[in-house]
């Protein structure tokens, strides 16, 4: 139940991953964010609920395992800190630098019990932030008190006990939420039900995440404390013995996730490896997509199978680097697949890594994949910079460099001059949403080329009484002027969008002028400083034989859909002058290829 569940959620995400990656169109990139948001919490229900059953079912099971602390830490914050920034909400953590950094217990559940408590307590406070402290203690009845002190110091220097010596993890959360009434307490744990309903209508949830937490703190041998005032603030807290592997301390684990957090994640690829070929083994071709998608701009080259027997009948004839091998497969699942190519002692992939793929997620499968034989395993839906971390320490050393990187975090950030006299935009705010310098001038020169258009559709709109279209086209202004930091614009444009959706038609007439005399203010200062920008880049006309060979690669290439590429020819023409006589045509097709309508690119390239 839950892989054929999973499994679909998995291709949506990794689809959607690659629409927030490669589209530039604002629209576009607004409704993938809202899809990613909606598949996620999707994915939450679904595990909040399979959860439930198994525990109802008496199937939860505890499974220790050995797990660094800072790991754990770091995927927490990583998950909830994008949910608190979007609330305008401070997390903050306080984590005892003393505490062992290596524990034996149930990794995963122990993250997903904290993981629900932080969730909640962001979704219930809008303002202020939360607190996650994490200390810990010796008690005899965590079996320390009669430690003897007997330490050994292992090759890697580290400090290890001898025996198993326990310790009491302390977690705590505590927030500046709403809070909750005295007489509500009992209910806090009642399944499918959310305390203060009347009040708390509006957020989202199954109603499930404290009895599930509740429930799995139990099933460790804890409990679930809580304190609250309301209208004030929450805390939420928990004891629980976890064994300790390594007394080595984990450290300041504050500063350097602060220091983390301040540096603007931003996808690329991590490395590129042309020479390097992987096998991916899949029975589900959507998954297969997902990956190769991923890993387009490490330049590996990708051979996909679509069953085990497949990949078998495949091995003889290449060797592979990697293979990624799905676990549950009709006919012949990846454990008998890799059994069967293990038997083959003379074959060339042998001795190939061999990862495990599998949307399972559960406590001790990582021990149960490497016992199978499986060097490592990946969980779905899979996170690119899980993949290529992993993948760049499995491929042969002289096959893997490092990529260039465009708009590192390090690099010195140099906007030109004019940007920072314009009215109505913030820079720092349009290059926080772009995340490079170059990316920023990019965005508000496509602002600025489909400013006639938009313009002339949103006056068209209101002009024929159209409300649907004239809300999608301010809805669409109000994104685009967030991007680049014109947030005065695009508050303006969100106030139309709310008059549409209300059909205010007063507030449509009343305000709509106001917006697009500000709209044409700020794009007319644009366009003069973006095209004297381009003037002084003094570049070479092209010669028209050259063009219309461009042009027919396009032509022939738009046959194929290939995007990438057309997008590549087009980057290329950028650093030429166009004839004044191409002109037109030369514009209406960057405009057919920044819609991606095929239609249109072919209608321009045949006129």
């Amino acid at each position: 139940m839950s892989h054929e569940i999973r499994t679909p959620i998995n291709a949506i995400l990794g689809m959607n991953e690659m629409i927030l990656r490669e589209s530039e169109d604002e629209n576009i990139l607004e409704y993938a964010a809202n899809i990613n948001s909606a598949s996620n919490s999707l994915l939450g229900i679904v595990n909040d609920i399979l959860d439930f059953s198994k525990i109802n079912a008496g199937k939860m099971e505890i499974i220790p395992v050995e797990y660094e602390l800072a790991s754990l830490l770091n995927d927490l914050i990583n998950m909830i800190q994008k949910r608190a920034e979007d609330k305008g909400l401070k997390i903050r953590i306080n984590v005892n630098p003393t505490i062992p950094h290596l524990l034996y217990g149930d990794e995963i559940r122990l993250k997903q019990v904290i993981t629900n408590i932080l969730t909640n307590a962001v979704k219930y406070t809008e303002k202020g932030g939360v607190v996650l402290v994490i200390d810990y203690d010796y008690s005899s009845e965590a079996g320390v008190e009669d430690f003897d002190g007997s330490m050994s110091c292992s090759l890697d220097g580290n400090i290890r006990c001898c025996g198993n010596k326990n310790l009491v993890l302390k977690v705590s959360v505590e927030d500046t939420g709403i809070g909750i009434k005295e007489e509500d307490l009992p209910k806090l744990f009642n399944t499918f039900e959310r305390v203060d309903e009347k009040r708390n209508r509006t957020i989202e949830g199954t109603g499930l995440g404290m009895s599930i937490t509740q429930n799995l703190l139990s099933l460790m041998g804890s409990k679930l404390q809580v304190e609250s005032a309301y209208g004030v603030g929450s805390r939420f807290s928990f004891e629980l013995v976890q064994k300790i592997v390594d007394f080595t301390p984990l450290g300041d684990f504050a500063t350097a996730l602060k220091r983390s957090l301040n540096t603007r994640k931003e996808y690329h690829a991590s490395f590129v490896a042309p020479e390097a070929r992987i096998l991916v083994v899949d029975d589900t071709e959507m998954n297969l997509t997902v990956i190769k998608n991923l890993l387009k701009r490490t330049e590996i080259q990708i051979d996909t199978a679509l069953s085990g027997m497949e990949c078998l009948q495949m091995l003889p004839k290449t060797k592979y680097d990697i293979i990624f091998l799905d676990h549950r497969m009709p006919e012949m699942d990846g454990i008998e697949c890799l059994r069967r190519i293990k038997e083959d002692t003379e074959g060339l992939n042998f001795s190939t890594p061999i990862i495990a793929l599998t949307a399972n997620a559960v406590s001790g499968s990582r021990e149960m994949y490497l016992d199978a034989g499986f060097d490592n395993y990946i969980t779905k839906p899979i996170d690119s910079d899980t993949l290529e971390t992993l993948m760049s320490t499995l491929l042969p050393v002289y096959k893997v460099r490092a990529a260039s990187r465009s708009g590192h975090e390090n690099e010195e950030i140099n906007l030109p001059d004019w940007i920072y006299q314009i009215p109505f935009i913030k820079p720092d705010m349009g290059l926080k949403n772009c995340g490079d310098a170059n990316s920023y001038v990019s965005a508000i020169e496509t602002y600025v080329d489909s400013f006639e258009d938009n313009r002339a559709a949103i006056l068209t709109a209101k002009d024929k009484g159209d409300l649907e279209n004239y809300t999608i086209k301010v809805h669409a202004l109000k994104s685009s002027s967030r991007i680049i930091g014109a947030s005065d614009i695009g508050k303006l444009a969100e106030e139309m969008e709310l008059a549409g959706n209300a059909s205010d038609w007063e507030a449509i007439n009343a305000y709509t002028d106001e917006l697009m005399s500000y709209y044409s203010s700020l794009c007319y200062m644009l366009l003069k400083n973006v095209k004297k920008d381009d003037d002084d880049k003094q570049k070479p006309v092209i010669e028209t034989d050259k063009l219309n060979e461009a042009y027919m690669a396009i032509e022939e290439i738009a046959q194929m859909y290939d995007y990438d590429t057309i997008v590549g020819i087009m980057d290329s023409l950028n650093e030429y002058t166009i004839p004044k006589e191409e002109q037109e045509k030369y514009n209406a097709l960057k405009k057919a290829i920044k819609n991606a309508d095929w239609d249109d690119i072919n209608r321009v390239l045949k006129g």
